[in-house]
């Protein structure tokens, strides 16, 4: 018994009055463009780059955009009244660090948008929801502002727990017992906040200019939803800075503890040293073994030079605690 073919492709056909018809199919028919439809492909399945190239066979430039995985930084091309937007989004596969960021490639026109991506980068339970509570997008135009708030919750998401990990971190610091290994925790939390900001910048940038130089369709309410998007890229970015500092302000504060443990370590071996260094000497003098040594006769020698030792040790440590050296 041969097992069902998985899909390569998710369809939604939107029907109006934020509702959609959903579709996984295993094979995938050039679409109807009546009717708003948005396609989305998994390029790790081959199925996805053949249909890719017998659509877009005129269309080089596109095909190269939505496949090439050379193509990595967050970019705007519009030409006519086509629109490619590519971006970058948290990985939702399970255990994913937050800082693996996947490519999210979007081809629109009027009624179709196209939508691509090797793993896990959008929510479509989110997107499911939406719908079924009537409450989806009805054009293609509105369709791309929602995709990219999908897409903008999870980098929060990823965001907020990086923030999370930084709280826990911070507040063994303040108490002055932070955990063995916690600076090497906050570089790892340092490098994916510098990797998230690293692409959240031109996707700024790249939706900046979708906001000014946007295809005919994107007016009114779909041109708002895209400046709150963008208004949100940017407070994100500001949040990654705000972590930034947060994090080295902790990673001083960690070297300056170890630094003050590693002094008083110092000094307490300094005061040992200084307390011993002249019982050293006087045991070394009794321990040569010549002639005319003091006590060498004497029965009560070797208590003798023991005591005179303890009085020694006391009178250097009485003389340390009164310059308060300890």
């Amino acid at each position: 018994m041969h097992s069902k073919k998985k899909s390569f492709a998710v369809v939604y056909t939107l029907t109006g009055q934020g509702k959609a018809v959903k579709h996984t199919p295993i094979r995938l028919d050039i679409p109807d463009e009546d009717k708003p439809t948005w396609i989305h492909l998994d390029l790790s399945d081959d199925r996805s780059l053949r249909w890719l190239k017998r659509y877009f066979k005129k269309n080089e430039w596109i095909l190269e955009n939505l496949t090439n995985p050379d193509i990595c930084d967050p970019r705007l091309r519009v030409r006519q009244n086509q629109l490619l937007l590519v971006l970058r989004t948290v990985n939702r596969t399970p255990k994913s660090e937050p800082d693996d960021l996947v490519f999210l490639r979007l081809f629109a026109r009027d009624n179709l948008l196209i939508s691509t991506s090797a793993t896990s980068a959008i929510n479509f339970s989110e997107m499911d929801d939406l719908f079924e509570d009537e409450d989806g997008p009805d054009t293609i135009a509105a369709l791309i502002p929602t995709i990219l708030e999908n897409t903008l919750d999870s980098v929060t998401d990823s965001i907020n727990a990086i923030e999370d990990q930084i709280d826990d971190l911070e507040e063994t610091i303040i108490i002055g017992s932070p955990p063995e290994g916690s600076y090497q925790s906050l570089s790892e939390l340092l490098r994916q906040v510098i990797v998230i900001r690293r692409f959240m910048l031109p996707e700024r940038e790249a939706l900046d200019n979708l906001i000014r130089h946007g295809t005919h369709w994107f007016h009114g309410e779909t041109e708002r939803f895209m400046r709150d998007n963008f208004d949100r890229i940017r407070r994100i970015v500001e949040d990654i800075d705000l972590l930034e500092k947060r994090i080295r302000i902790n990673q001083d504060a960690l070297s300056h503890i170890e630094d003050k443990q590693t002094q008083r370590n110092t000094y307490m071996l300094s005061v040992i040293a200084g307390i011993f260094l002249p019982l050293s000497f006087l045991a070394s003098v009794f321990g040569m073994n010549l002639g005319g040594i003091p006590l060498d006769s004497s029965p009560y020698g070797f208590i003798a030079v023991n005591l005179v030792m303890v009085c020694i040790g006391l009178l250097i440590w009485f003389i340390f605690k009164r310059l308060r050296w300890i």
